[in-house]
């Protein structure tokens, strides 16, 4: 690999953890649970961007009270990647308010609104 090639390859290992880092999409939300208690819970979606074989990810987080959670989604395009982000919240939101007796609020109403 030549020079222009490996500075070449460095902007693109660069331009990629930028994007990686830029939020998309954000979403505060309030667990409440049963017992009284709550906390503020933030669902971040990052920036999908393409890997090296092809496909790309869209990597999200759900960070709040007992939640700290980072994942990453594979789609064919940046458009199902971000799809499947959006259901894995959902499902995990769903699974996190069952598993502390719990339930989520979005502006002051009950659900998260992932749907």
């Amino acid at each position: 690999m030549n020079r222009i090639q490996r500075a070449f390859h460095a902007i693109q290992r660069w331009l990629s953890e930028q994007f990686m880092s830029m939020v998309a999409a954000e979403r505060s939300l309030v667990l409440k649970r049963h017992s009284g208690s709550e906390d503020a819970v933030v669902v971040k979606f990052f920036v999908p961007e393409q890997i090296p074989q092809g496909d790309w990810q869209c990597q999200y987080e759900i960070r709040g009270g007992p939640i700290q959670h980072i994942h990453r989604t594979i789609g064919i395009d940046s458009v199902q990647a971000l799809s499947l982000a959006l259901a894995g919240v959902r499902t995990e939101l769903d699974f996190f308010a069952r598993k502390h007796s719990a339930e989520f609020f979005f502006l002051d109403e009950p659900g998260h609104e992932f749907k």
